[in-house]
């Protein structure tokens, strides 16, 4: 995603319903304060949980298309240096739900996303819920 590269959020790995996405420790997105800048920290959390989303859906994700429809995040302390976001799809029912998914159903999605710092302390928890689609025939 280019607003991601332009941020310097990276997505390190993916897996089956599973990812980690990490902000690197740069002055482009601090805060007045010196502490990481909350949409920074909103932006590495959704892309590990879209990344989850993805790895989740594999076997269909060339047919699924998804956009976020609701978030919810808590930041629970300054956050400094690197962050790393790790994300999962509670929903452990997903990939096989939308295998039986016929053309043009509609479903939503949740995931889950943790921030921790350098040293592993949390720092923000979020959700994020997506609208996703197989295109209609």
């Amino acid at each position: 995603m280019p607003f991601q590269k332009f941020a310097g959020v990276e997505v390190t790995e993916i897996a089956a319903g599973r990812a980690v996405a990490t902000l690197p420790d740069s002055g482009d997105t601090l805060n007045h304060v010196g502490t990481r800048h909350a949409a920074a920290l909103f932006l590495v959390a959704e892309a590990a949980s879209g990344a989850a989303l993805a790895g989740a859906l594999r076997e269909r994700i060339a047919e699924i298309s998804f956009v976020l429809r609701a978030s919810e995040i808590s930041y629970r302390r300054k956050a400094r240096g690197e962050i790393r976001a790790v994300a999962a799809v509670p929903d452990a029912d997903l990939p096989a739900r939308a295998a039986q998914l016929a053309p043009g159903e509609r479903f939503e999605a949740t995931t889950t996303s943790l921030l921790h710092d350098a040293e592993g302390e949390p720092v923000a928890e979020a959700a994020f819920t997506y609208h996703c689609r197989l295109p209609a025939p």
